[in-house]
């Protein structure tokens, strides 16, 4: 039996890995298009803009997974089965049900693969492709990382601890030096909002060194000018979907202590557990229809017949996490009912297998 296993483990694995890397590589290809017209806007060379795509690579392949353990299933089992295998393997004594479970086991071995690059990789890479470009493009921003977010403006270095969004920031710190690089002033605010063109500053502690010592001023609110707009908070925030869940996690706690909406935030850390449990009912839905629908198809049939199916639920998930957030339904809920229901059709179509 580890034999069978091993072999279709591998058919499966083999066919993923095509499949990846064809969609991985066209979505390569449409990035470039799209980013090749901002090529030339400071120094943003095509070298850097090849590099910041190739650095959002790792996302892309987590995101696209799920459609790729599809195609290499409908691929690979259904080379084995116009070769008779599937038969022939039936015949030694092999149930449909023990073939999905040799499937369902190589799937399991990628997923593991998978989610270390979702959750390690890819949002590292992430990070640093943004801030590549952000830094390429504009002016003053120095890096997006674990310490939040830098920004230069003359002689004032400014850090957000989090970005909330591309109009609010908290954990902010102003330092201002003077020409000679000694610092004068340091301002503290535990939250900002961009309000008519300008940041409000929100419990503001501001510390002024001089000759004589530190003078010590508090403020609920202080407005502040700068240039850091929300274009630009736009370029180098990670969006949550972007974000390992545990990131996300502690943005949620942090969001919940401060009484600010969590749930955008919320259906984007259940949404990182929808990619595993989605490869799984993807690759168990792919038997049934290798030994009954398609089992006498040519290979365009059958990638047309995976992409079907793989963007209907991509539409049908990203529809109900759209209509969940609007009527207030459990972000668990949303994310489980798409693959509930693809899972269900999976079962009663081994059922008639």
């Amino acid at each position: 039996m580890k034999l069978f296993d091993r072999y279709i483990g591998g058919v499966v694995v083999s066919g993923t890995l095509v499949a990846l890397l064809v969609l991985v590589g066209l979505d390569i290809f449409f990035n470039v298009i799209d980013e090749i017209d901002n090529v030339g806007r400071g120094s943003y060379t095509l070298s850097v803009m090849l590099q910041s795509v190739l650095l959002t690579t790792p996302q892309s392949l987590y995101e696209l997974f799920p459609l790729a353990v599809l195609l290499g299933s409908l691929m690979g089992l259904g080379a084995m089965a116009n070769h008779g295998e599937l038969v022939a393997m039936r015949a030694c004594g092999l149930s449909v049900w023990r073939i999905v479970r040799s499937v369902l086991q190589a799937g399991l071995l990628m997923l593991v693969v998978a989610i270390f690059v979702g959750e390690v990789i890819a949002p590292v890479a992430e990070r640093h492709g943004q801030n590549l470009r952000a830094q390429a493009t504009e002016r003053g921003v120095s890096f997006l990382g674990s310490r939040g977010l830098w920004v230069r403006d003359d002689n004032h270095y400014i850090n957000a601890g989090k970005v909330l969004g591309r109009q609010r920031l908290a954990d902010l710190t102003v330092y201002e030096f003077d020409a000679e690089r000694q610092l004068r002033v340091s301002t503290r605010a535990a939250q900002a909002e961009f309000n008519g063109g300008q940041w409000i500053l929100k419990d503001v502690q501001q510390s002024v060194f001089d000759g004589q010592g530190v003078s010590v001023t508090h403020e609920k609110s202080v407005v502040w000018p700068s240039l850091l707009t929300p274009e630009l908070l736009g370029i180098v925030q990670l969006k949550p979907k972007n974000m390992s869940a545990a990131d996300i996690g502690q943005l949620v706690d942090y969001l919940d202590e401060n009484g600010l909406d969590t749930d955008e935030y919320r259906y984007a850390f259940w949404g990182r557990f929808m990619t595993p449990l989605s490869s799984l009912v993807m690759l168990f839905i792919s038997v049934p229809f290798v030994f009954g629908s398609l089992r006498s198809v040519g290979a365009g049939q059958r990638i047309f017949f995976g992409m079907l199916i793989g963007f209907s639920f991509y539409i049908f998930s990203q529809l109900i996490s759209q209509l969940g957030q609007v009527y207030g339904m459990h972000p668990l809920l949303a994310m489980l009912l798409p693959i509930s229901l693809f899972m269900f059709y999976g079962v009663r179509a081994m059922r008639r297998v």
